[in-house]
């Protein structure tokens, strides 16, 4: 999902019109999750379908006026909602609607357009986020760059440019000096795979500090995707190691280390380039950053991007 929100998008009658604004004493609350969308696929195919779920928070009843598209949106030709909720259809307190929708990009390019929600209350709606990018094809240079694939998911990062990247230069855009890591409280940490452009097969991932502690997999066929998914057993968290610690990744061939120096047998010495993590409005997520690993060696940087949350950036 997309890094502006990550969670509920909700509208409260009483406010002004804009999902999320408040407004004093409101009758009612509709909220959505997730509140944005993001599509990945290869032009002229269709990415799998994804649901917004509608929830009537409020003590009293919602009714839905209409469920639909923006057509003023340049990317509303790519989606498509699949059997929205009729218009009338009224939620009971505590009730849910889904929204599903469909993303099959024309070209290559990122499109966007958004859910229109209105409701027999004229303060209470959403306008919910669609972002979908289009690819060229799999694998090498048919993958899209690192750029474009963070504006799809929400993250405005200046990640040093919107092609490769030199994969010798020690710092570019945003990017902080960040060899291992600290966590910030006793708060578990968030390591949490957002995009994954690589050849197929199975992608071990974890921390390390005086051993090395596997948390998850991203699955074999995952292999060009946002937000992929991973094996049964992969956890989200995991409990603060004592002192500092490294992000790593295992394929086929070798291991990947958040630390050039135990990258010294690999094509790329400086393999992950680590950025603060940004919302889609520019706005710093607090102890939150964005590590993005170079497999092979020609730049691209989005092979596996992570999010790492509760944490500090350790300098060598």
């Amino acid at each position: 999902m997309g890094g502006s929100d990550g969670g509920n998008v909700s509208a409260s009658a009483g406010a002004s019109g804009a999902a999320g604004s408040g407004g004093a004493a409101p009758s009612g609350t509709l909220t959505a999750s997730p509140g944005e969308l993001a599509f990945g696929a290869v032009q002229q195919t269709d990415a799998a379908p994804q649901t917004i779920v509608l929830k009537n928070e409020s003590a009293a009843a919602v009714q839905l006026m209409s469920v639909k598209l923006d057509a003023a949106a340049a990317g509303t030709p790519t989606f498509e909602l699949m059997a929205p909720p009729a218009a009338g259809t009224a939620l009971a307190p505590g009730a849910t609607a889904n929204v599903q929708v469909k993303f099959r990009p024309t070209g290559i390019a990122l499109f966007k357009s958004s859910v229109l929600v209105e409701t027999n209350t004229p303060a209470l709606k959403l306008t919910l986020g669609l972002f979908g990018l289009g690819t060229k094809g799999l694998e090498g240079e048919n993958e899209p760059f690192l750029k474009i694939v963070l504006d799809t998911l929400g993250y405005d990062i200046n990640v040093g440019g919107a092609g490769l990247l030199s994969t010798t230069t020690p710092l570019v855009g945003d990017e902080v000096v960040a060899q291992r890591f600290k966590a910030v409280s006793v708060a578990e940490i968030a390591l949490i795979p957002v995009a994954r452009y690589s050849p197929e097969e199975p992608i071990p991932y974890g921390y390390y500090n005086a051993a090395e502690v596997e948390i998850g997999v991203i699955s074999n066929d995952q292999y060009q995707a946002l937000n992929p998914k991973t094996d049964a057993g992969t956890k989200a968290t995991f409990a603060a190691p004592a002192g500092e610690f490294g992000i790593y990744t295992t394929s086929m061939t070798h291991k990947t280390y958040s630390e050039d120096s135990k990258n010294a047998a690999n094509a790329v010495k400086h393999a992950v380039r680590t950025y603060p993590l940004k919302d889609r409005a520019g706005k710093l997520i607090a102890n939150s950053y964005l590590v993005c690993f170079e497999e092979a060696a020609n730049g691209d940087y989005q092979d596996y991007v992570f999010t790492l949350s509760n944490v500090t950036p350790i300098a060598p």
